[in-house]
């Protein structure tokens, strides 16, 4: 009997530790499906933000459309005098302002829009170039920093590119046998550029050299998270103050430098630049021989208050204007108009975002967009 009593104490300690290691399992195997539940549960919104945040960005782009093809069909003073009797609040869009934010439902939009005019025409001024080397060279040098060998195999480079012709220009330009021997080889251009990223297949264009200088990182804007909520909403009081440190805080000390993309457009064919100071960016006011970074973001400030009625309306105030004034317009003579307008779209929790650019020409009050294309 005894013996019998010790092998049923024995046997019911297998018991329990087999029901333990079985409650384990079980308990593993429901962590492991909560866990995977949840990553897919994840993967699910974020793909809806993703997918709601692109459509926001694409509504963006599409009232930009709206908006200015409304403008182009009537003043900005009568425009804004009839809407301010329906909207207190109306927002008169045009290039160089902004970035205008609005909302669908809980998802936030950011559109900005810029002036193509305002950029050298890439092919007609590598038609020039072609003849005068030393005016591209002497660009690159003083408004993307560029100097010595870098910057001779970059112009040379990109006028290769353009022409039609097989022969190197310089020593350092590159034509077919230079694409062609390429970890990935390609074929050399030899015709107008159609977009202006495609100078990134140039040689010697990297990211640096076409985007130009990137913000200052160490920059540091005194907002807290909620005004930066309200801020995306559209309803800060001081909504101008905060869009101006956030877009224009920039450490003095540190020598901007343009990039190609900033001085260069494919839909423009200016050779000789003459900027509309009521639409320049802030990069593309630099461009202008003796405006520096601060001057650059005191226009801005200054006609963000009230667009110049003229060359001489509070612009002679500024530093070197007797340099630049010669450069400047106030009004958009060109018969065509030439659009950038890009659209941000961003989650309710503001974790996703989804970028969609475009470019929009506009000839009398018909307009056509092209080189469509989503960014992230």
């Amino acid at each position: 009997m005894g013996k019998l009593s010790d092998r049923t104490k024995n046997e019911n300690g297998i018991a329990l530790l087999l029901v333990l290691w079985i409650i384990t399992l079980f308990a593993v195997i429901c962590a492991e499906f909560s866990s995977t539940m949840h990553t897919e549960t994840v993967i699910v919104r974020n793909y809806k933000d993703g997918e709601q945040a692109y459509y926001t960005a694409e509504a963006g782009i599409n009232r930009a459309i709206i908006e200015l093809e409304r403008a182009s069909k009537t003043t900005r003073q009568s425009t804004a005098e009839d809407e301010d009797q329906e909207d207190p609040e109306f927002v008169y869009w045009e290039p160089g302002g902004g970035p205008y934010v609005f909302n669908i439902d809980d998802y936030i939009c950011e559109v900005v829009i810029e002036d193509e005019n305002n950029r050298l025409g890439l092919n007609a001024f590598l038609r020039r170039a072609k003849t005068d080397p030393t005016l591209l060279k002497s660009l690159l040098e003083s408004k993307v920093g560029l100097e010595g060998e870098e910057r001779d195999i970059v112009a040379d480079s990109l006028i290769d590119w353009w022409d039609k012709d097989n022969n190197i220009t310089g020593i350092n330009g590159a034509e077919n046998d230079y694409y062609e021997s390429l970890e990935e080889p390609y074929k050399c251009r030899n015709g107008e550029i159609p977009v202006i990223e495609e100078l990134l297949m140039v040689r010697g264009v990297d990211e640096k050299i076409f985007y130009g200088t990137e913000k200052n990182p160490g920059q540091k804007i005194m907002i807290t998270d909620e005004e930066l909520e309200a801020f995306l909403e559209g309803t800060l009081e001081n909504q101008e103050e905060i869009k101006a440190e956030i877009q224009y805080e920039w450490d003095n000390d540190t020598k901007i430098n343009l990039g190609l993309c900033n001085i260069f457009s494919t839909y423009s064919q200016t050779v000789s630049l003459r900027l509309n100071i009521n639409t320049a960016s802030f990069e593309e006011l630099l461009i202008l021989e003796g405006i520096d970074p601060e001057t650059s973001k005191e226009i801005i400030t200054e006609r963000n208050d009230k667009l110049f009625e003229s060359t001489t309306d509070r612009l002679p105030q500024f530093k070197n204007y007797e340099i630049w004034k010669n450069n400047i317009k106030v009004d958009a003579s060109n018969s065509t108009k030439n659009y950038k307008i890009t659209a941000t779209g961003f989650s309710e929790d503001r974790q996703i975002s989804k970028t969609i650019s475009c470019n929009m020409k506009l000839e009398n009050t018909k307009y056509t967009i092209s080189n469509w294309k989503s960014i992230n």
